[in-house]
């Protein structure tokens, strides 16, 4: 297992851990009242956007990083529910591997080579893949990179490359699809970005890396408010640990963008240990295929399939973090103290629906509360 992965993981294991800490501070029974309460508001707010694809057979499906890991585990599921996938990358190195997934020469399969940062070049690969296939009914914004720079330590170079793959990459598939699936409005479609625990919870020192992913969060939270009443549903993908060869991101770093070599670091005396002794290791989990981690990638991809059909605004595959997502929400709820109690005509002139500024977060909560019962191959 690639070095950099394993240290991903410990670092993952970490921030779990302190969410944990965070998360005593807060009321014994948070977890279960948020559970529990449907929303005041939510009765009078109307339902989420109804699913816009209700079977993925004959759709297209474009899956950028589709050649590796959480890529290839979406485009696999959704073959395997029936849909035409193309695999994009931003070289053909991988493709070869990743088509022995498929059944030999099948025709519901193609790969393209695609740099997504590169922003000229998303119409033309639209084209490419229309003439194939015919029009993308999916789009899976999943290519990205893992890159461990802090928002200080990085260079510009670094920012350039993660923002432009992790953030930039996602907005200019937006601005190439949307116009052409809003031009078949009879047909429905769907919009998944893949972002990251580090999207919704920092602390991991990989500071350029979270803003990206926290910046594709927003940019598919505003797009589903922008088209909810359209025929494109929108999905946000946040995995946790999964088997994938992020730690191996910089081998597609572009020329233009790597840094000037460093100095090599002193070498380290080996850490010894007695004859015999094994390295240290986490337990092993054994609760089947969804809470295996590092998770497979197909037990994400067939996640995604089950989001897109539900029409679900987030799709976490890893269920722990959600201690770490209440602490970050009773930081935000602790912290809008009013000091003075609110004027009794301030008061009778608040609107709440004003102040929710949209009604998609309680239409999503009653959504996914309507429909806690899945049937999803595997899980």
């Amino acid at each position: 297992m690639d070095e950099n992965f394993i240290n991903r993981r410990q670092m993952l294991g970490v921030v779990a851990a302190a969410s944990a800490a965070g998360l005593a501070q807060l009321a014994p029974n948070a977890a279960q009242a948020a559970e529990a309460a449907p929303g005041a508001a939510a009765a009078d707010l109307g339902t989420s956007q109804a699913p816009t694809i209700k079977d993925v057979k004959d759709k297209v499906a474009y899956v950028t990083g589709g050649s590796s890991g959480i890529g290839l585990g979406i485009a696999r599921a959704l073959h395997e529910q029936g849909a035409k996938v193309i695999l994009g990358n931003v070289d053909d190195k991988q493709f070869e591997a990743a088509l022995k997934m498929f059944p030999a020469n099948d025709p519901r399969v193609a790969t393209v080579v695609h740099n997504v940062m590169e922003r000229d070049s998303w119409e033309a690969k639209a084209d490419e893949i229309e003439k194939k296939f015919g029009p993308v009914h999916i789009l899976v914004n999943n290519a990205g990179v893992g890159l461990g720079a802090g928002l200080v330590s990085g260079t510009y170079n670094d920012w350039d490359w993660g923002m432009g793959v992790n953030f930039w990459g996602p907005v200019y598939g937006v601005k190439t699809f949307v116009p052409r699936m809003r031009a078949r409005a009879s047909e429905g479609c769907h919009i998944v970005t893949t972002t990251s625990t580090s999207g919704v919870l920092v602390g991991l020192p990989v500071g350029i890396y979270a803003v990206s992913k926290i910046a594709a969060t927003g940019l598919m939270e505003q797009l589903r408010a922008d088209l909810a009443t359209t025929n494109i549903g929108t999905s946000t993908l946040i995995p946790g640990i999964t088997q994938t060869n992020i730690g191996q991101s910089e081998s597609h770093r572009p020329e233009a963008l790597k840094n000037a070599p460093q100095p090599a670091a002193p070498p380290r005396a080996a850490a010894t240990r007695p004859a015999g002794a094994r390295p240290a290791q986490a337990p092993p989990v054994d609760a089947g295929p969804f809470w295996a981690r590092p998770q497979d990638p197909i037990t994400v991809g067939r996640l995604v399939v089950n989001g897109i059909l539900n029409n679900d605004l987030f799709i976490f595959p890893a269920p722990e973090y959600r201690q770490g997502v209440e602490a970050r929400a009773a930081a935000f709820i602790e912290s809008m103290v009013p000091f003075t109690p609110i004027p009794a005509n301030v008061q009778a002139g608040i609107d709440a629906k004003r102040y929710l500024f949209t009604p998609m977060y309680s239409q999503e909560a009653a959504h996914r509360r309507a429909t806690r019962k899945r049937d999803i191959k595997g899980i």
